[in-house]
Parts: structure tokens; sequence; C-alpha cells
């Protein structure tokens, strides 16, 4: 089965590189051999919006997810013949020499709950209405769960789900190696190369746990990425106009992929609003993203975006009070509901919730700063602490091994404190409202830090640091493999759970349900968590349902 496993991944990797080069072709104009990792991250956003348009009329059974499977993959062979896709030999061994996070037992503790449970059910149902109503954990729309979906393939199953998010850890790997590596060869080595080394090591040192990225993580490494694009494109100079407006693409198409994943990444227009506003030539590079076939596609992805939001839960925006509607859809949820939930998310990301204690005054605790002394203590002192500690032992490490090579310079960039003060506000956002790593904080933190850090140090230029970052590298990879060892060892021996018998597939558990009739159609009622239960799985049925225009739309009773 090991083999099984290691080729679907293998092939799923070049399946999405595949559609990736598709979107470079269709959509950039001057990006030749673009980077490897971008080229990834384009291809998942490509998926994305090929998976919302075709849930609209189909489920992602096999033969769906066959034909899109195999046809990137032909597509990868074809541009690789083609010499058009370029793959440094590097990226090879650091593919295989972080493969061991693919090896999972214990999955994320939502994972049971509701991103297999979404994901099964768009590959065994066509686009339904009113999925919110079934469990909770179906009012949370994410594109990865569609994602998800469209690997749900013939012997494998569901099995590399989990791979996927591995892909978002080699995608920005590739990127951050791929543009450290060319500055290197190029002995132009500076500080936005030295934020980008940091970003590198972190990424791999601290988020090493696969199976507990969630839906989080991985689009805080986008942001991550997203971050660097911003910086690298106020600070070069004398682009010519195609490849300043391709730059402009990809950062719109990363923010758009991200808000598909978490809509509160929607904060981030922030900055490619901060680059029109600096741009000389605003007017005119507006009015060529506006009228290219980029703004329709993206377009295209955020109304499917919306309509599948709608469909779930009946907001625009779940759960924004103000962009919910139950008197006008059916399947909405009530107000009722929305506002409780709200206030739960905010509540638990303050520390005032978890799953054996709860404030008794939950709407008071969160006003104002009443929760922050609690916060300090059972949330500050615990992870921020220790992620906190990761990144300085992460940035005195890196001054360690490039200390003959650093000196202090002071500097003034208008455009880079620009970019950081837009940092900070998000920051001050997160803080007050949602302050969970989880909730977006970790790239946050982590950029807060090291771009200050890069931003006042001085790079001896014309020197050979390649020596130099390959240590950091070889560091950072060496860290990633220990705590996986360490942690595959606790799963197989935590056998209580049964983790990893099923090696090197992840645990799933066996959940007790009933079968039962709504209007003559089986549904699947458990007690808890769904996991692999056949769709639709809910809590109860309780539930009345009706048919139009041949979509099922189960109501809010």
């Amino acid at each position: 089965m090991i083999i099984i496993f290691l080729l679907f991944t293998f092939f799923s990797l070049l399946s999405i590189i595949g559609y990736g080069v598709i979107f470079n072709k269709i959509f950039l104009k001057d990006f030749k051999n673009l980077n490897l990792g971008l080229v990834g991250f384009c291809g998942l956003l490509f998926l994305c919006g090929i998976s919302y348009f075709t849930h609209l009329f189909t489920p992602h059974n096999f033969t769906h997810n066959l034909i899109i499977f195999i046809f990137g993959v032909l597509s990868f062979i074809f541009f690789y013949r083609k010499k058009i896709i370029l793959i440094k030999k590097e990226y090879i061994f650091i593919l295989l020499l972080l493969l061991i996070g693919i090896f999972i037992g214990k999955t994320h503790d939502d994972f049971g709950y509701y991103h297999l449970p979404n994901s099964l059910h768009f590959s065994e149902n066509k686009l339904e209405f009113g999925l919110g109503n079934l469990n909770h954990g179906f009012k949370h729309h994410s594109s990865i769960f569609y994602l998800y979906s469209l690997f749900y393939l013939p012997i494998i199953k569901f099995y590399l789900f989990n791979v996927i998010n591995f892909f978002f850890l080699i995608f920005s790997t590739f990127y951050l190696y791929g543009n450290i590596d060319d500055d290197l060869k190029k002995k132009k080595f500076d500080y936005t190369s030295l934020i980008k080394t940091i970003f590198l090591i972190l990424f791999i040192s601290i988020f090493n746990r696969i199976g507990d990225y969630g839906v989080d993580i991985p689009g805080q490494l986008v942001v991550g990425i997203f971050i660097c694009l911003i910086i690298d494109l106020v600070e070069k100079k004398n682009l010519a106009k195609q490849t300043y407006l391709d730059s402009i693409i990809l950062i719109m198409s990363l923010l758009v992929f991200l808000i598909t994943i978490k809509t509160y990444f929607i904060l981030y227009v922030i900055f490619p609003l901060m680059i029109i506003l600096i741009s000389s030539q605003r007017k005119k590079l507006l009015t060529n993203f506006i009228f290219s076939k980029s703004f329709v596609f993206l377009t295209s992805v955020i109304v499917l975006f919306t309509i599948i939001n709608i469909s779930a839960t009946g907001c625009v925006v779940y759960p924004v009070k103000n962009l919910c509607f139950p008197d006008f859809f059916s399947w909405g949820l009530n107000l009722e509901t929305i506002n409780y939930l709200s206030t739960w998310y905010e509540i638990w990301s303050k520390a005032g919730a978890g799953p054996d204690f709860r404030e008794s005054d939950p709407l008071i605790y969160i006003q104002g700063v009443n929760w922050f002394s609690n916060w300090i203590d059972k949330y500050f002192f615990t992870k921020v602490s220790d992620f906190l500690s990761a990144i300085f032992l992460g940035i005195i490490i890196t001054v360690i091994v490039f200390r003959k090579n650093l000196s202090v310079n002071l500097r003034f960039k208008k455009n880079i404190i620009l970019i950081y003060m837009g940092i900070l506000f998000l920051t001050f956002i997160w803080f007050f409202k949602f302050p969970s790593l989880r909730y977006g904080g970790s790239i946050l933190i982590i950029s807060l830090l090291v771009i200050p850090f890069c931003f006042l140090l001085n790079i001896k230029k014309n020197l050979n640091l390649m020596k130099q970052f390959k240590i950091l590298l070889i560091i950072s990879i060496l860290i990633f493999n220990l705590k996986n060892i360490s942690r595959i060892n606790k799963e197989f021996n935590y056998s209580a759970a049964g983790y990893f018998k099923s090696f090197p597939l992840f645990h799933i558990e066996n959940v007790d349900f009933s079968e039962t009739l709504i209007n003559n159609e089986k549904v699947y009622v458990v007690k808890g968590m769904c996991w692999a239960t056949p769709s639709p799985c809910m809590r109860n049925a309780d539930r009345k349902t009706e048919i139009k225009y041949g979509y099922k739309i189960y109501l809010n009773n």
C-alpha cells in the first residue's frame, strides 16, 4: 500500500503543476520559467475554480476526478517535454527529505467533524442547499474541502486529502528556495533575500505537523508568499509594464485564493490597494487589469465562492449577521444562531471557552480587554510563548550562521514601512477580535518580527553565501524530520485510538450510524462526528427537504 500511496502523491503533485502551467499560459504573458512554487499555487487556484464550477452540475466522483487528474498529469508531461517546466534537482531532494510529513496517523481535531464529511459530501453529491442545517460543521466552507474532493480517487479514496495540505508547504518551500537560490547565484542576496531565508526555515521547522494543518495553516503559508511578492514588487525598479501587470495578477490571484480558503483573509486587500496607491501609473494599471482575462477568471471564482457560501447557510459571508438573509433564502440559518456562533468563535479565540470550560458571562468577557488577563494566562504562556521562542530561535540561528556577513544599517524605505504598517494594522484587528494563532496570527507575528530584523541589517555584497544558506536549510529540514519521527513514534504507540494501524494511511474512526428516510431518500444519522459516514450525514433526521430545478434543499425548520 505504501507504494500506491506514494505513487498517487507523486502524480497528484505533477497534476497540480500541470494545471499551474496552464494558468500561466492563459493569464500571464511575460512570465517565462515562472518559479515552480508559484506554478503550484496557481495550479491549486485553477483547480479550485474548476471544482467550484463543476460542482454546480455534478458530484466529484471517481469518473469526474480521474478525468481532471489525468489531464493535469498529461499537461505536465507535455509542458515538461517542451522545456516550459524547469525543475531544479534541489526541489526533488527537498521533496524527498520532507516526505515523512505525509505519513499521518492522527489528523486535525476537526478532520472527522467537518473537513472529511464536507469533502465526501461534495464527492457524492452535486451542489445542495442548506447543508448548514444538517450539522454545525457543514456551515464552514473552505476551498480546501473542494480541492480535497477533487483528489477522491479510485483505490486511494480519501487518503490523499492531507497530502494536499503537504503540497502547500512544498510549494511555499519551492518558491522561497527558488528565489533565494537565484539571488545567491547572481550575488544579489539582500535584506529581501534574508526575509525569505528566515521565512523558509521557520515554515519548515515550525509548521511540521501536516496532520494539524486544518484549513488555517495552508492559508497562512500562502500569506507568507503573498507578502514576499508584495515586498519584491515595491522594491524592484524599472520593471517592464507587462512584467509589472503580471506581478499584480499573481498577487491578486493569491488574494482570491486566500479569500476562498478563509474569508477573513479579505482584509489583505489593503496590500494591493497600497501598490495601486504608490504606483505612478495607477489608472493604466487598473484599466489593464480590469480588462484582462485574469480579472474575468478571478471574478468568476469569487462569484462561485459566494454562491457556495449562500448555498450552505444563506450567508454571503458566514457568520457575519449583516450578510445573512434567512428571510430571503428558505434554507438560511436564523439570525439568533448566527449571533450565537459568531460570539462563540470570539469567546473561544479569547480563551474564554474550551472543551471542558466556559466563562459564566461570555458577552461581558469579550468586551474591551476584559479577556486579556485570562488570555495571557491560558493562551499566551502556552501557545504564543512557545511560538515566539521558535521564531526567536530561528532568528538567532540565522544571525550565528551569517554573523560574518551582517552589519547594522539603519535605513528608511517608505514603501517597505508602508507595507509594515499594513501588517501592524492587520495584527491589531486580529488581536482585538480573534487572537488565536490559527486565525491568521502565526504569519502576522512572524512578519512583525522578521521584517524589521532584516530591514535593519546590511548584507555584504558580492559574497558567496550559498554555504551559509544550505546550513540553515539543512538545520530546518533536520528539525522537521526529528519532530516527525517523534510524532510517528507516539502515534505508533498510542494504541487507544488505533493510530497507524492502517499505515501509511491516516486513522479513521468507525462511526455508528442509522439509516432513515426523508422524502423517501436515505439519510444517515450519527450521534457525534460524521467521519467517513455516507452522505448526507446529520445529527437528527427532523428535517424537511424539497427539490427545486433538480437541486435538493434542506430547509431550516
